[in-house]
């Protein structure tokens, strides 16, 4: 069974996996907990992007750094836009935003990683023997485009690692229970993952196992160990934003990982 331990620092509170590797591999998924951030936003909004006061985004994130001893200029963070692209990060690109990007690798020590999330897939990638950790954003979008594909494909051309040295552990999102979906994203998704597509029909509508789809389209990349959280951001609203439960109006929690 999947070891999912809370930690609470002064007001923040996050989760992260204590299963091998993870236990030496700092990372965590920051709740909602312990910002200062005014509904809908409330409370710890790590996000600019979405309406909300930049004065509160930013004690946001200067408590949420705080909290996971993150220094600003030794992190690598992102814009998304749900789509394919990774870039391999190293120290010269600590402190940035980087635009339009959906996946981050890193094989410098010490670097961290950084993304904001509100339904979306958090995986975590990790090869323990260079070492070298990744995160990458995984939406339907960013599924049917070949996030993953890309991700891995970085790892092996620049870090010359395949997937089969990787762990990936997955983070809170929107589950099947919960994620309805149209024509559009079955036809997407099932032209790159195949008849396999975790779907079941629902009160009237098709409903697709966002998780387990990204879970077995890494197994079928050759990844072979996967861990997952288990838990749907749209039935945990007090405890993770939700884009699809708040109907749009709401925040984004953050997930990082360092390479130790």
């Amino acid at each position: 069974m999947t070891r999912w331990e809370a930690i609470r620092n002064g007001s923040i509170l996050f989760y992260r996996f204590a299963d091998p590797p993870w236990g030496k591999i700092p990372h965590g998924f920051l709740t909602r907990h312990g910002g200062v951030s005014a509904p809908p936003f409330a409370a710890l909004n790590l996000s600019s992007a979405v309406g909300d006061d930049p004065a509160a985004v930013a004690e946001n994130l200067r408590r949420a750094f705080a909290a996971a001893g993150l220094r600003p200029e030794e992190t690598v963070t992102t814009r998304l836009v749900h789509g394919n692209r990774v870039l391999v990060v190293d120290a010269r690109h600590g402190g940035a935003a980087l635009e339009g990007v959906d996946g981050l690798i890193t094989a410098e020590r010490g670097l961290s990683l950084f993304m904001r999330f509100a339904d979306c897939i958090p995986v975590l990638l990790a090869d323990p023997g260079l070492p070298a950790v990744g995160l990458v954003h995984v939406g339907w979008r960013g599924l049917a485009a070949g996030i993953l594909e890309s991700a891995l494909e970085a790892f092996e051309r620049h870090l010359g690692r395949g997937p089969s040295a990787l762990h990936a552990a997955m983070g809170p999102g929107i589950g099947g229970c919960c994620y309805a979906v149209g024509p559009e994203v079955i036809e997407a998704l099932s032209a790159q993952l195949g008849p396999a597509l975790p779907m079941r029909r629902r009160n009237g509508a098709w409903h697709l196992d966002l998780p387990e789809a990204v879970r077995l389209h890494l197994r079928r990349l050759g990844v072979p160990a996967v861990i997952t959280a288990g838990i749907c951001t749209a039935c945990h609203t007090g405890l993770w934003f939700s884009h699809r439960a708040e109907h749009g109006r709401t925040g984004r929690f953050g997930v990082w990982i360092r390479n130790p």
